[in-house]
């Protein structure tokens, strides 16, 4: 495969991630265990949101259409009210439960910017116990508008919104920002496998417990991560470490949680203890925040990747193609714009990192080549 054939490859794997949602977690452990791997729990409230605010600055469609005389209202639903109407109650909550001081994707940051102009998030708006499914509903503490003529409300001030801040140019330019991080790591991939016939690849979501999270921010979430990272060659568990994929999210259920890809050489590590290494990792990070913190091992769960044909961790070999391409596909969709978030103030941060490309010995003496720049993260998100 040359060059052009490669990109054109990941251009094609990076746009099929847009309508795909890999296994993310987004419930706490114990939740996820006892569930049955439904559908609905693969959907975040971020992507919700950026569903809802992409199908809305599309089209002039209503969510509701009036029709007869003025004494009375018919309504004929629209795809945009089949779709979310009774999702309104939600996405009120979601905004409000989000921390002030970080900024997000633009579809978030629109519904943020909107709910405040409308008076939605008031204290006293409890839209959770009292929205209906009924349209015609009158609510008084919105100057007796009715349901659809709230959300009506909601579609017409996202679309000046999204209009006045010229916001679909930095959607652009955040997706082609995003797209140029998903090669760059997909390269970093390649090199690996050039430098191992074999890796052990280790999976897990860190964070902390929810008795904690109220307290703890991006920056401790990035001082715990350094610590890891800093003590990696001095700590036995990480011996044969080869590198590392990280990035760090935020959700209304989780909190700030880091999302990491561990490497290790594979063909000197015990493939079958894939899980255990991996639980002995989240135990470190357990120890390091002093008992505060808490980890799923992906790993553990390795048996449905396989069964729905997702599997991109445990031992994947460099001529395993389906499995190297299910990995780039986790790592993929760790750069969809609705986990984009940052801080307003504060220190620059690292969000997304990565480890360096490794040194390649080429056949025969002499001195090992680097398979591309070393790169030991992304550009500094600053405010």
């Amino acid at each position: 495969m040359n060059k052009h054939e490669k990109i054109n490859h990941l251009d094609s794997d990076y746009n099929e991630l847009s309508c795909q949602r890999l296994d993310d977690s987004p419930l706490d452990p114990i939740e996820l265990k006892s569930s049955k791997f439904d559908s609905k729990y693969l959907v975040s409230d971020f992507d919700n949101i950026e569903s809802f605010v992409n199908d809305v600055v599309i089209n002039n469609e209503l969510i509701r259409s009036y029709l007869g005389p003025e004494d009375g209202k018919w309504f004929d639903p629209t795809p945009l009210e089949k779709g979310y109407f009774r999702s309104f109650p939600d996405f009120i909550e979601v905004v409000k439960g989000l921390p002030a001081n970080y900024e997000y994707s633009e579809q978030v940051n629109a519904m943020i910017a909107c709910c405040q102009a409308m008076g939605l998030l008031k204290e006293h708006l409890d839209w959770k116990k009292n929205w209906s499914i009924d349209p015609t509903k009158n609510y008084r503490d919105c100057v007796g508008l009715t349901g659809s003529e709230i959300f009506n409300m909601l579609v017409g001030t996202l679309r000046e919104d999204w209009k006045r801040n010229n916001r679909q140019a930095k959607v652009n330019a955040r997706t082609k920002e995003n797209k140029a991080r998903y090669e760059e790591y997909c390269r970093y991939i390649d090199a690996l496998f050039k430098k191992r016939a074999r890796l052990m690849v280790l999976r897990l979501d860190l964070f902390f417990q929810k008795k904690y999270r109220d307290n703890i921010d991006v920056f401790d979430m990035t001082n715990k991560l350094d610590h890891l990272i800093n003590n990696a060659p001095n700590n036995q568990l990480f011996k044969l470490w080869e590198g590392y994929i990280a990035k760090l999210e935020y959700g209304i259920d989780k909190g700030f949680h880091w999302h990491i890809i561990i490497f290790f050489d594979g063909a000197k590590k015990n493939g079958m203890s894939h899980i255990y290494f991996a639980k002995k990792i989240g135990e470190y990070w357990v120890k390091i925040t002093k008992g505060r913190g808490g980890y799923w091992n992906v790993n553990a769960s390795v048996d449905h990747h396989e069964k729905w044909g997702q599997c991109g961790i445990g031992v994947i070999n460099q001529n395993d193609a389906d499995k190297i391409k299910n990995l780039k596909h986790i790592v993929g969709y760790l750069f969809k714009e609705t986990q984009y978030f940052r801080p307003k103030e504060g220190p620059k941060v690292r969000l997304f990192r990565k480890g360096n490309f490794p040194e390649i010995r080429e056949n025969g003496p002499g001195r090992p080549r680097k398979a591309s720049e070393s790169n030991a993260g992304d550009p500094l998100i600053s405010n």
